[in-house]
């Protein structure tokens, strides 16, 4: 009876084991599905005024990233990003403005590739574009007159105290109500969030909890494979020793 017990246990402990690891496999599968959803870029949402996705002097919410966004003002100064990024490999200068909103505020506008010359704009402005945080990261040694990194805490000063944090990337600039601008646009394309190193991180957890189920699974096998194998060698030695007493 004991024997029986025991074994019954045994076999549901590892019965136990194997669903376990079939579990944790199914949750970090379950995880890389869910983080590539969450990652995946998303249907640009209808445009909206910046005032009303964020504040100025305050840090940028999550959910004004990426958002096509509409203010008007004028510019009240102009500066050159250098080395930015447009594509793999390939940098360029970007003529980059002030632009003061009716507000009293400000906020950072990357309106163009910059070219041989920067235009001259004294006219109010209404623009529309997509909203990116600062960046981090110094791209260049900045002159008088550049950023090294498009980022208004750069900028800020006595007289431009309240700065919108992020910048705007144009998609569109009318000047004086009605003139649009011919401008040699920067792609804004949604920054991707996707964490293709987490995804797959959690692929490798799935191949390593269902290899160790597979493992426990065939376990029982082993001793069986070896008790065979032992059978075999000593019939073998056994003929051997037989064969040299002949």
């Amino acid at each position: 009876m004991k024997q029986v017990l025991k074994k019954a246990v045994t076999v549901l402990i590892w019965l136990s084991l194997i669903y376990a690891c079939y579990e944790l496999g199914m949750w970090q599968l379950h995880r890389a599905q869910e983080l590539n959803k969450v990652t995946a870029p998303k249907p640009d949402q209808p445009l909206i005024a910046l005032e009303q996705v964020s504040s100025a002097g305050m840090n940028m919410p999550i959910k004004a990233v990426n958002r096509i966004v509409s203010a008007s003002g004028n510019y009240s100064t102009s500066y050159i990003a250098r080395d930015q990024k447009i594509s793999e490999g390939v940098l360029a200068n970007f003529d980059v403005r002030l632009l003061k909103l009716s507000t009293g505020h400000a906020v950072l506008v990357v309106r163009e590739v910059l070219g041989v010359g920067e235009d001259q704009i004294n006219s109010e402005v209404a623009i529309t574009g997509r909203l990116y945080p600062r960046q981090n990261v110094d791209r260049a040694f900045a002159k008088p007159g550049e950023l090294s990194r498009i980022d208004p805490a750069l900028v800020v000063s006595k007289e431009n105290p309240f700065l919108y944090d992020g910048y705007i990337i144009l998609k569109s600039e009318k000047i004086g109500g009605d003139q649009s601008s011919d401008l040699t646009l920067v792609a804004s394309e949604q920054i991707s969030n996707r964490l293709p190193g987490f995804y797959w991180q959690h692929i490798s957890y799935v191949v390593v909890w269902w290899f160790m189920g597979l493992l426990l699974l065939i376990a029982p096998a082993f001793p069986q494979f070896r008790a065979k194998s032992d059978k075999v060698n000593s019939k073998v030695s056994k003929a051997k020793k037989v064969g040299l007493k002949k």
